[in-house]
């Protein structure tokens, strides 16, 4: 049983990458729970933070892979979850829901994610951590994808919603980032 910051540590060992996006996703999950109004958001930083865990499980060699994934790469890619949500469950210093949360995150409302689930049957916080992990890997890009702007990025979110993502959540995500860069500007 490890402790969250081993947990974390022994994803920067694993892949730094991994443990920065992480990080992002959790930050930002921070930031969109209070903008929601919603209780204990440094919860939702450690969901974000937590959520890609189960990559401490697939060899660095396939995280790191360029090209085009194979039909056998890509299901064990996606077992990520699955893993994420063992190591979660496995641990007793971490909240029992975050597995099920992790677990789902990479599912779309219209049933085409990871194992089918459909809109209702899917943790909010999970449609939450879809938003703000697909915002965040085309924000930021992958070894194998160029970043996007971030107006482009918001475009292709809200293009999705209703399809992979929450409609209402899509436009409270845009609201919160456009609030954001309102404070950042005024900072300066």
């Amino acid at each position: 049983m490890y402790t969250t910051h081993e947990l974390l540590g022994k994803l920067y060992d694993h892949s730094p990458s991994t443990l920065r996006h992480s990080l992002r996703v959790g930050d930002e999950l921070f930031g969109f729970s209070r903008y929601l109004g919603l209780e204990s958001p440094e919860q939702y930083f450690l969901l974000g933070a937590l959520h890609d865990i189960g990559k401490l499980n697939i060899p660095l060699s396939l995280l790191n892979k360029e090209g085009k994934l194979t039909h056998e790469e890509f299901a064990e890619i996606k077992r990520h979850t699955q893993y994420g949500a063992e190591i979660l469950e496995q641990n007793r210093t971490i909240p029992s829901s975050f597995a099920n949360i992790v677990y789902y995150h990479h599912e779309n409302i219209n049933g085409t994610g990871y194992y089918g689930i459909e809109d209702k049957k899917i943790p909010l916080i999970s449609k939450m951590i879809r938003i703000v992990d697909s915002y965040d890997t085309m924000l930021h890009g992958r070894h194998y994808q160029e970043p996007i702007i971030e107006r482009k990025v918001i475009n292709e979110l809200v293009s999705l919603a209703d399809e992979y993502y929450e409609r209402q959540l899509v436009i409270a995500f845009k609201n919160y980032v456009s609030k954001k860069n309102c404070e950042t500007l005024a900072f300066y």
